[in-house]
């Protein structure tokens, strides 16, 4: 049997351990870059698709690793291994379903997850209605954006306002979304992952000395977590809703527990094994061969 890793990045942790991983479970694996595929539109599944100009055998299987990477040409090279049968985890609609800050947040709303109050701006921002209906501090966030980048705290309205003139001169004028501070626990949080709809670990996260981020690969640390049954519901649904076979979530503490900041569908895992001593490898290969015995 054969599964593809679909990935931009050739080198990573990630892939190093799950292609591993892969040969320790005696499965064929391989990492393909999803920029190198070319798409033919027919009928025909042995003529559909090539990879850098040769032609090639659909695989059993894809794991998906693009994450918010995402682009049209990445989901269409998705969509045309989907539209031959071809189970690919996550798929593409559970990775735009992520990949879309905003729509992440509408799709939990609708289905009553706890999420901070999130506010769609664009140009001209008004900061009036950005301090009725969301308050300040307030985090300014770009739509599409992993690892803590694109992520601005504005302690007052005159720093927003002052955020937003820098933006609006440089002529970027990006619609972003504006969400409400969780100030309970400031520079942490929990990244919890689930996989096949079941919760395997969670690692608390703590930010370096004046960071609200919480990132490790910012430079903050981790450390295990207690599964309690309040998280563990909380993050099966939420992957669950979003249609995420695989994910990571993130968590905020609240004064009424916990609120979902974002979930994302190619987390990474070298400080969750690192912190929390738990083969992130090992249980994705294990739904991996899961799914291909069904």
């Amino acid at each position: 049997m054969s599964v593809w890793i679909l990935s931009q990045h050739n080198d990573s942790y990630e892939n190093r351990r799950l292609l591993e991983t892969f040969s320790n479970n005696s499965i064929d694996a391989r990492l393909m870059h999803p920029d190198e595929f070319d798409i033919i539109v027919n009928r025909s599944r042995t003529k559909s698709i090539r990879y850098k100009g040769d032609s090639i055998s659909m695989p059993k299987l894809v794991l998906t690793r693009v994450g918010s990477g995402t682009n049209y040409f990445r989901s269409a090279v998705m969509r045309q291994l989907e539209k031959f049968s071809v189970p690919t985890i996550n798929n593409s609609e559970a990775i735009t379903n992520v990949g879309d800050k905003l729509l992440a947040h509408q799709i939990l709303a609708q289905n009553n997850i706890p999420t901070p109050k999130t506010m769609l701006v664009k140009f001209p921002v008004s900061s009036d209605l950005v301090a009725k209906e969301i308050g300040f501090p307030c985090v300014v966030k770009v739509l599409q954006g992993s690892y803590g980048k694109g992520v601005h705290l504005c302690q007052t309205k005159e720093l927003f306002e002052d955020l937003m003139e820098l933006i609006d001169n440089l002529g970027v004028k990006k619609t972003m979304i504006v969400q409400e501070f969780i100030n309970s626990a400031v520079g942490t949080d929990l990244r919890v992952w689930v996989v096949g709809g079941k919760t395997i670990g969670v690692m608390k996260r703590t930010g370096p000395p004046g960071d609200f981020r919480a990132n490790i690969t910012g430079g903050g640390t981790g450390e295990s977590f207690e599964i309690t049954n309040e998280l563990d519901l909380l993050c099966r649904e939420t992957a669950k809703c979003l249609g995420l076979d695989i994910a990571g979530i993130d968590l905020l503490f609240d004064q009424e527990g916990f609120k979902v900041c974002e979930a994302n569908s190619a987390p990474g895992f070298e400080g969750f094994e690192k912190y929390c001593n738990i083969d992130i490898a090992g249980a994705i290969i294990d739904y991996v061969k899961f799914k291909l015995n069904g």
